[in-house]
């Protein structure tokens, strides 16, 4: 059992519609652009990529082969591809792309900071990097950076800052949006759940999301711009280069 979502495969409601929805705001990025969508999983964001963000070519790499297998399985496209890999040692050369898209990929990795260092190695100098993560204040109320997520895939959650320290190491500009917004009230109070206990916070948070977001469509799950004191469930960032002299 894994995270990997497809289209094809029931998942929570909100989950598979967070997910379809961060491609959908990516495609804005991605007209006629050279694309790198990294832990593509099992490729349907790919796709999305070419078809409505009208890309000039788009290549997909996941560390999976199942992830891999069933996305070389989908209808052939032209200009998309598919090949395993690691986002932490791309097997691709520098200045390759003008648009890296990962989502909900940091989270996993034991080395964080040599993923954030390909994308800016492998983006050509005037490139986007699009990736994001599940915001720690509200999937894991009460706990540090270093403290072991609830959910077994994870091998971190970060908060906002957490998240601007890593990529401002090697991006010069990074531009924030979120996703799934909760109110300050409810966010306070999650708070105080997880430090009362970080299991009864984190399965709070899972229960108002089962009681609430099950009905709800994609539109609830758009992307947004993130204000300075913006609670959102996912946080999204737009990523440059430092510009060259």
């Amino acid at each position: 059992m894994d995270e990997r979502i497809s289209l094809s495969r029931w998942c929570p409601p909100w989950v598979k519609h967070q997910h379809v929805a961060r491609y959908r705001w990516a495609c804005g990025f991605a007209r006629n652009a050279v694309v790198l969508d990294a832990a593509c999983g099992t490729g349907y964001g790919s796709k999305m990529l070419k078809t409505d963000g009208c890309a000039a070519s788009v290549q997909g790499v996941d560390l999976s082969e199942d992830a891999i297998r069933e996305a070389s399985a989908l209808p052939p496209m032209e200009g998309v591809t598919w090949s395993r890999g690691d986002v932490t040692r791309l097997e691709l050369p520098d200045d390759s792309f003008d648009l890296y898209v990962s989502f909900e990929t940091v989270e996993h990795l034991p080395d964080d900071d040599a993923y954030v260092a390909e994308a800016a190695r492998v983006l050509k100098p005037d490139g986007r990097f699009l990736c994001s993560t599940p915001n720690r204040r509200l999937f894991h109320p009460g706990a540090s950076l270093e403290t072991k997520p609830q959910n077994p895939f994870h091998t971190r959650e970060y908060l906002r800052e957490d998240f601007q320290a890593l990529l401002s190491r090697h991006f010069g500009c990074i531009e924030w949006y979120g996703q799934t917004r909760f109110s300050g009230w409810y966010t306070s109070g999650l708070s105080q759940a997880g430090r009362y206990s970080r299991v009864l916070g984190f399965r709070t948070h899972q229960a108002t999301k089962l009681a609430t977001l099950s009905l709800a469509g994609e539109s609830t799950h758009a992307v947004h711009p993130l204000p300075e004191s913006g609670t959102a469930e996912v946080l999204i960032a737009c990523c440059s280069l430092p510009k060259t002299p």
